[in-house]
Parts: structure tokens; C-alpha cells; sequence
């Protein structure tokens, strides 16, 4: 062969590879299994060396942030969560409260009182049925709160107590004085109905002793001391107050009012008992054992009421307390007594009743919260002999709901909160120290954990507005930390690189 037909046999054979390398698949045929036959690219077949191949990868930079702004960042995330949490709880628990308009914010004016109680005194009056009668329910809120926010004492109390308290024991000489109530029995009504605050008046036809010792316990040690005495009577009298173990009686003085009248002593100690002797005829509407500065709680107990007799007191008589007073918010529990009278056709008149029951005291306190309470489970014996919830109580816990919302009010769902249909009944049988026989009230035990309850509702909503007002924030933990160092490492080596 010859050097032309040589050199042309060596391009052909060039030329064929040339080909074979473009036309050949770049990953290969398969011959089975995991076995390929491919064939060298055309830069490999010409001897150089393939230039990877670029690709365009979108870079997570980050601003160039200090480690504390990056802790911030992580500390917003957190809080903005927690706060996520708390609106989930607030639209779906069943222990929520409903807010009206759903205003988160409604109760923020009360949180802001409590805020200021260390250096100011702060009321809150808890009106019910007979499932606060004791103290019940009343004395957990008032002393967790005062725990929190401080304050002492049980708060305002009648001169005759007839039914015992866990908090105060009190006695009156003589104790067959008359009694007037806004509820109750029709002969012990007043014409005027001038009740006071507390819906009841004791009448001292010449001169009386009162006696009161706190006896709240190791449970509700706060409530059984105080530091202030205010006496509320409806005309001038003379009263002499005695405190602790002193031996000498001192005049309490006039501070303000006509009708009624306020007398106050500040003790400038803390003491647990009192003697009060008045002298002259009057009537008393309500005796005030309080701290100089804190929250007080005041129970307010009205058996077979449900609520309505509220309205019939007289304004004159309980203005004066109110405008006195600093009240950031009134609870109202009813709806228990009702349930057994009611069906579909009585609903839009009590529905009625409590608006304008609520509206009452936003007309004497406009600032004031309202919290309306509807009853708990209640249960009765059917045609079949069997336990059974009254079944107008979901009805009429909606209704409540609707009527306190629309009146401006927040309301509390007792019945969803122990777990609605049949939890009375699931109550007793889980525990008999929780309900009692009769399958509508609470015992002792059983209104304690209820209470229980309706105070870490209310301190939830408390946390909450922490948040929301940046008062309060989420702990950063060490992991937290560790996790906002480590996006700081990796900022660092992203820009040395």
C-alpha cells in the first residue's frame, strides 16, 4: 500500500469514529442487567479532557445579619407561633371564651387594671346561683388572682351571713334582726328595693354586734386577712370597730356618701378577725374586708335566682359603690334555676332577660367587662328511669352565647367546658365527691375543679395579650440558641467562600 492510500485509509477510519462518537447515545446501550456498552465522547476520541458542565444552582444568601439579629429573628418566629396557638385554642376548644364581635382585645382594659393593682385596688364581683353558695368557685379565682396580682381579704360580705362560707365565719348578736332580700321569697322584699351591691340588706332595728374571723385555710390563706374595713349603711349610725386582739373600740369615721354611707378605717396592719358594734338604727348593705392595694373577688351568692332580680334594684343604692369602687369587671352565673321551666318557646324572652341584665351594669360602669357564666351540665331522671342531661341545655347555652355577645359581653360555656351532654352524670360516676346527689351541683371538690377551669381559661387570655402586646415572649431554649449559632456558621462560610 502506498503512502496516498495510507493517509486515506487513516481518515476514513477517523472520520467513521468522528461519527460513530456523535451519533452514539452519551449514556450508552444496554447489554443487560447493569451492563452498558458506551463509546469515548468526541473531546475524549480527539484527546482532550470534557469541561463539566455548568449548572445554575439558586443560592439561599441571607442578609448579613449579627448574631443578636439573628436570635431576634428566631425569638419573632417563636412568639409569632405561640401566638398561632393561642388564636387555635381560642376559635375550637371548648373551654374558650366567646368574645364579642370575636375581639381579641375586649378584655384587654381588665388586664391592664390588674396590671396597676400593686398600686391601686382593683374589684371584681362575681354574682350567681346557688353554685357559688360557700364561697364556691368565687374563693379559687379570688385567691389564684391574688397570688398573681396581689391584694387580700375575702371582700364585701353581708352583716348576717346565713349560709357558712370556706373563707369567713361571721355571727351576729342578736341574730333574729331582719333580713331583705332582692330575690327569694316575696315577704322579704323591700318597697324601695334599696339593696346595695351585694342584692340583700340586714336592718338593725337599735344596736348590734357583728363578728367576723377569716378562716380561708392553707387553700385560700390570702382571703383571710385584711388591712381595710368599709362599712356600707343605708342611713348615719355609730359604729365601733375592734380588730385582731386589741381590747379598745375605735370609732370608724364617715369618708363619703348621704345615702348610703361609707365608713372606712385603713388599719395599717394585717389582722384576721373584727368586731363591729353599731349603735343606732339603720340598715347595712354590705361590709368590705379588703387589702390597701390588689385584687378582691367579691362573692355574691342569690339561691333560686336567675339573674333577672338584678335589675329590680334600686340605682340609687348601688351607684354610689360603683362610682366608689374601681370594678374592671362583673361575672354573672345564671341559668341553672331556669333550665327545668324552660323549652324553645320561653328561649327568646330569657335570651331578652339577660341582655338587658348585662346592659344594667355597663350603665352603671361603662368601662366595666362583662363575663357571663352559663349553667352546667344538669341531669334528671327520664320516663324510662334512666339519668339523662336536660335536653334544652344546648339550646339554651347558645342562646346565652348569642344574647351576652350581642349585649357586648364575653361568655363562658360551663356545660362545653366539663364536656357538655351527660358530664354531670360522668362527673359522679368518676368521682361522688364531685357532683352532688341531686345531679345539678357541685361539691366542694367538684366547683374547685370547675374553678380550676375558668381560671386557666382566663389566665390563657391573659398570656395571650402578653404576647400580643410583646409584654411576654417565648423562652429561647439552648437548642434554639444552637440552631441560630448554626445558620451563622454557615453565613460566615458562605461568604468566606
Amino acid at each position: 500500500m502506498n503512502a496516498r492510500k495510507s493517509l486515506l485509509f487513516f481518515c476514513s477510519i477517523l472520520a467513521g469514529l468522528v461519527l460513530l462518537s456523535v451519533c452514539f447515545p452519551s449514556d450508552g446501550l444496554p447489554l443487560g442487567g447493569d451492563m452498558r456498552l458506551r463509546f469515548p465522547s468526541l473531546m475524549e476520541v480527539m484527546g482532550g479532557k470534557a469541561e463539566p458542565e455548568e449548572t445554575c444552582e439558586e443560592v439561599d444568601t441571607l442578609p448579613d445579619l449579627t448574631p443578636e439579629e439573628l436570635l431576634q429573628m428566631r425569638q419573632d418566629a417563636l412568639n409569632a407561633r405561640k401566638i398561632e396557638e393561642f388564636r387555635t385554642f381560642c376559635s375550637k376548644d371548648a373551654a374558650r371564651l366567646y368574645l364579642p364581635d370575636d375581639d381579641e382585645s375586649y378584655l384587654d382594659g381588665l388586664w391592664e387594671a390588674l396590671q396597676s393593682a400593686s398600686s391601686s385596688h382593683i374589684r371584681i364581683m362575681h354574682y350567681g346561683d346557688s353554685q357559688i353558695e360557700c364561697d364556691r368557685i368565687t374563693s379559687l379565682l379570688r385567691q389564684k388572682f391574688q397570688e398573681e396580682f396581689g391584694g387580700m381579704g375575702v371582700g364585701l360580705v353581708p352583716a348576717l351571713q346565713s349560709i357558712p362560707t370556706f373563707t369567713l365565719s361571721s355571727s351576729i348578736v342578736p341574730d333574729d334582726v331582719p333580713q331583705y332580700l332582692a330575690y327569694g321569697p316575696a315577704d322579704m322584699r323591700l318597697p324601695d328595693n334599696f339593696y346595695g351591691p351585694l342584692a340583700r340588706v340586714t336592718n338593725i332595728p337599735e344596736q348590734a354586734t357583728i363578728r367576723l374571723i377569716g378562716t380561708g385555710g392553707k387553700d385560700y390563706r390570702l382571703a383571710s386577712r385584711f388591712s381595710r374595713i368599709t362599712v356600707i349603711t343605708k342611713h348615719p349610725a355609730t359604729l365601733l370597730l375592734t380588730t385582731g386582739d386589741e381590747e379598745e373600740a375605735q370609732e370608724m369615721p364617715l369618708v363619703s356618701g348621704d345615702e348610703p354611707c361609707f365608713y372606712a378605717v385603713s388599719l395599717g396592719r394585717t389582722v384576721s378577725r373584727a368586731t363591729l358594734e353599731v349603735q343606732g338604727e339603720t340598715d347595712i348593705l354590705g361590709i368590705q374586708l379588703d387589702g390597701q392595694t390588689g385584687i378582691n373577688i367579691d362573692n355574691i351568692p342569690m339561691r333560686g335566682s336567675s339573674g333577672r332580680d338584678l335589675t329590680t334594684i334600686s340605682r340609687a343604692s348601688i351607684r354610689p359603690f360603683f362610682d366608689r369602687e374601681d370594678v374592671a369587671m362583673v361575672i354573672l352565673q345564671f341559668g341553672g334555676n331556669s333550665t327545668p321551666y324552660l323549652d324553645a318557646t320561653k328561649l327568646h324572652d330569657f335570651k331578652e332577660s339577660v341582655k338587658t341584665l348585662i346592659r344594667s351594669f355597663q350603665a352603671l360602669a361603662p368601662k366595666v367587662k362583662v363575663l357571663f357564666i352559663g349553667p352546667a351540665d344538669m341531669a334528671r331522671n327520664n320516663e324510662a328511669g334512666e339519668l339523662e342531661s336536660y335536653p334544652i341545655l344546648p339550646a339554651l347555652n347558645d342562646s346565652l352565647r348569642v344574647a351576652a355577645n350581642e349585649a357586648g359581653a364575653a361568655y363562658w360555656s360551663m356545660y362545653a367546658a366539663m364536656g357538655g351532654r351527660g358530664s354531670i352524670v360522668r362527673w359522679a360516676e368518676a368521682n361522688p365527691q364531685l357532683a352532688g346527689e341531686d345531679y345539678i351541683h357541685f361539691t366542694p371538690l367538684g366547683a374547685k375543679k370547675i374553678a380550676g377551669l375558668l381560671y386557666d381559661t382566663l389566665h390563657l387570655y391573659y398570656r395571650f395579650y402578653l404576647f400580643r402586646t410583646g409584654q411576654e415572649q417565648v423562652e429561647l431554649t439552648a437548642e434554639d440558641t444552637a440552631a441560630v449559632m448554626t445558620t451563622q456558621e454557615e453565613q460566615l462560610l458562605k461568604t468566606t467562600d
